[in-house]
């Protein structure tokens, strides 16, 4: 194993997750610090030696209070069965014996009734006690494999659920209207829609906070043709939730032709018997398919795709931001 790329895809993860949650923050990467877990009570022994878990953390709370510490460790043991049940529960105990050492990316403090929605959300409780840790446990060669813009969408979607396990919509909300108008002011959306082989007539600013509708539009023409369509663009940061039955009211209110979310997870599978009740809808693998099918189509960009992206375009964030955050999202 190579400790030096484990080490900079773990690192690279958290800087790309800050990096996209707080572009205008100059100081932001100095929250990362490296950190070793030696306690028998949490991470348990081995020939009476107390065991260790390595990594980096994020402290966020030091320039957002809304925010709490995010953690990704290196567990390099192979746990017997009985002491990782006894210590973690038995759905993490599990998953770590079929991963056997592992990198794990996690958030702390949930409530212990909250360990099915954790689980629903796709993440893996382990509990602590008291409390219930939520985890994203990787093999090593799986971790090392995906690119760091997928573990920073995997942290960021982290974050969101222990907001909203919290109760805390509100502060879900305003990270993901920033989001949305970094998105826009810095032509990363116009930049994506032409890789998709589209021409952009226009995209709107983000929608005000609070009235009905998607987030953002965009109206586009495949390359070479004519007619124009009606492309609404949602995002979000966590579970479908809501969006379940929003997006669907969304395309039939505002006639769009197709619908592009930006978020962690693929919504199709979520989305495809909501839409069956109301208008035909497709899954949609590249936007400029949008005239090919009868009906709707969702297409999906991948959070860490545009974590990715945004990482690419860094240099000239800071300039664009100020902007994006000065002016009042006019009211479509």
């Amino acid at each position: 194993m190579n400790v030096d790329a484990l080490s900079n895809h773990m690192q690279g993860a958290l800087r790309r997750a800050l990096r996209t949650l707080y572009p205008a923050t100059p100081d932001v990467m100095s929250l990362v610090r490296v950190h070793v877990w030696r306690d028998r009570r949490y991470v348990g022994d081995h020939a009476g030696k107390v065991l260790a878990w390595e990594g980096f953390s994020a402290n966020i709370r030091r320039i957002d209070s809304r925010m709490r510490t995010v953690y990704i460790d290196f567990v390099p043991h192979d746990y017997d069965q009985a002491m990782a049940t006894q210590l973690f529960g038995d759905e993490f105990a599990l998953k770590l014996r079929k991963t056997g050492p592992a990198v794990i990316t996690y958030v702390l403090d949930f409530p212990v009734d909250t360990s099915a929605k954790i689980t629903r959300a796709g993440f893996v409780p382990r509990i602590m006690g008291r409390t219930i840790h939520a985890c994203a446990i990787a093999s090593i060669a799986e971790y090392l494999a995906d690119d760091p813009g997928s573990h920073a969408s995997t942290v960021i979607e982290l974050l969101m659920l222990q907001k909203a396990l919290a109760n805390e919509r509100r502060a879900i909300h305003g990270v993901e209207v920033s989001l949305q108008h970094l998105l826009h002011q810095s032509g990363y959306l116009a930049t994506y829609l032409l890789s998709q082989r589209l021409e952009v007539v226009s995209i709107d600013a983000p929608r005000k906070a609070g009235n009905f509708g998607h987030d953002l539009e965009a109206r586009v023409r495949v390359r070479g043709e004519s007619p124009e369509y009606r492309l609404g663009i949602e995002v979000y940061l966590q579970g479908i939730g809501y969006h379940r039955t929003t997006i669907p009211a969304y395309v039939s209110q505002f006639e769009l032709n197709a619908m592009m979310v930006v978020a962690p997870r693929d919504p199709w599978p979520d989305l495809e018997p909501s839409f069956a009740s109301s208008v035909s809808a497709h899954r949609l693998n590249r936007l400029n398919q949008i005239a090919n099918a009868p009906g709707v189509g969702v297409h999906h960009l991948p959070l860490s795709k545009v974590i990715d992206g945004l990482a690419q375009t860094a240099g000239g964030i800071d300039a664009i931001w100020p902007k994006a955050t000065g002016g009042t999202p006019r009211n479509r």
